[in-house]
């Protein structure tokens, strides 16, 4: 659970070379279930490109773990994300979303976003 807290520690302080060097160079980050500009980014290259588009966006953008939850070789942290728009001002917090992220020999292999935290917990096999 560490490595995540660390992770999303990185994330949100723009830290991206400290998270490069968290993540397995073969790092996953499926952001297929946004609404907008849903994708998949592929390796360390993929977390820079994921980065530059949220902040192409937002001015501040930011995912803190409210209940992060163990499974296996997963961790689920269930999300509390706020952000300011760029240009627009507009501000937006959200409490329904999650991430799962795989973590192996200490290093996070993967992560996946839901936008329902029902689908994240039964994907993290917590939930039936």
């Amino acid at each position: 659970m560490e490595i995540v807290r660390d992770a999303h520690e990185a994330l949100n302080s723009g830290d991206l070379d400290a998270l490069i060097r968290l993540c397995d160079p073969t790092f996953r980050l499926d952001m297929s279930d946004r609404v907008f500009n849903p994708a998949v980014y592929e390796g360390h290259d993929g977390i820079r490109r994921f980065y530059a588009e949220v902040r192409d966006v937002w001015e501040s953008y930011t995912w803190e773990p409210e209940e992060p939850l163990e499974s296996r070789d997963h961790v689920l942290a269930l999300l509390r994300s706020t952000g300011k728009g760029r240009g627009s001002g507009v501000e937006l917090e959200r409490r329904r979303t999650a991430m799962l992220w795989a973590v192996r020999g200490n290093r996070p292999t993967s992560l996946r976003f839901f936008r329902d935290r029902a689908k994240a917990l039964e994907a993290a096999g917590l939930r039936e």
